[in-house]
Order: structure tokens, then sequence, then C-alpha cells
């Protein structure tokens, strides 16, 4: 069977394709070494906590109050490098399954035209992509509300600390 006429096409696209992942993954290495960096960071501030707060005897002193503020400042960062780094995570599995599809796509060109799969109905991806989309605002609502609620009770936890604060009646 000849080479169909589209096929340097569709290799060229697949090239660049290739390309633009090979391009996500070394900015996802450069994120992850900020994240290792971020994190070495974080992780020492806590051991310089963790002997401060054994220097301080009495949880009378002075100082206390400000070690306990600069815990809450470190559980802070670390929980949102947590987050970070599941998002790191969460995009290293995509991209490992784009290129799992594109070492695909390359094995179903090597194969007969008559072998190769069709492709999909417009509509059907027209109606894929809409329900990503929908989905996809589902979730951010969703991450909106949590926002919200996290804001609210970081309001209430601070009208609580003012009225229970004797200092500053």
């Amino acid at each position: 069977m000849p080479p169909d006429r589209d096929d340097p096409l569709r290799l060229q696209e697949l090239a660049r394709e290739q390309s633009l992942t090979e391009l996500e993954q070394a900015i996802a290495d450069r994120e992850q070494l900020v994240g290792d960096r971020d994190q070495l960071r974080i992780d020492q501030e806590q051991v310089d906590q963790d002997e401060q707060r054994e220097d301080v005897v009495s949880t009378d002193h002075p100082q206390w109050r400000i070690l306990d503020d600069r815990q809450a400042r470190i559980d802070r960062e670390q929980a949102t490098r947590d987050v970070s780094q599941e998002a790191l995570d969460h995009s290293q599995e995509g991209r490992t399954v784009q290129q799992d599809a594109l070492d695909d796509i390359r094995a179903m060109l090597k194969l007969p035209r008559s072998e190769q799969p069709d492709p999909a109905a417009a509509s059907t991806l027209r109606r894929d992509a809409t329900e990503r989309a929908r989905a996809a605002r589902e979730r951010a609502e969703a991450a909106l509300l949590r926002a919200r609620a996290a804001l609210a009770r970081a309001e209430a936890a601070e009208i609580r600390a003012r009225t229970d604060d004797p200092q500053e009646r």
C-alpha cells in the first residue's frame, strides 16, 4: 500500500506535540526544583523553631506567643507547599499520560492505513469537551466556596482572638 499523502503532516504534528511535551516536562522539572528548595527552607525553619521552643521553658514567657505565631506561619507554608506538590504530581501524571498517548499514536502511524482506527466524530469530541468544561466550572465553584469558608473561619478566629485578648480591652 502506498504511503498516505498526509503522513508527513501527521508526523510533523506529532513531532511538534512531542517537543511541547518535552518543554512542559522541562518547566515542571524546574518547578519541582523550586519546590524542593522551598521544602528545605521550611524544614530548616521548623528545626530552628523547635530549638527555640526548647530554649523557652515557661509558657508564661513573652516569647512563647511569638513562637506560636511563627509556628502557625510555618504550618501554613507547609500546607501551601503540600498543595503545590500535589499539583506538581498531578501535572506529572498528566504529562505521563500525554507521552503514552503520543507513543501510542506513533505505533498506530506505523500500522497500515487499513488497520488504523477511525477518528472520533466531531459531535463526540464537542460533547466530551463540553462535559470537561462543565466539570472544570463545578470544580472552580467548589474551590471558591472552600476559599470563602476558610476566609470566614479566619475572620471568626480573628474576632475570637480579639475578644479573648485582655490587652485589647
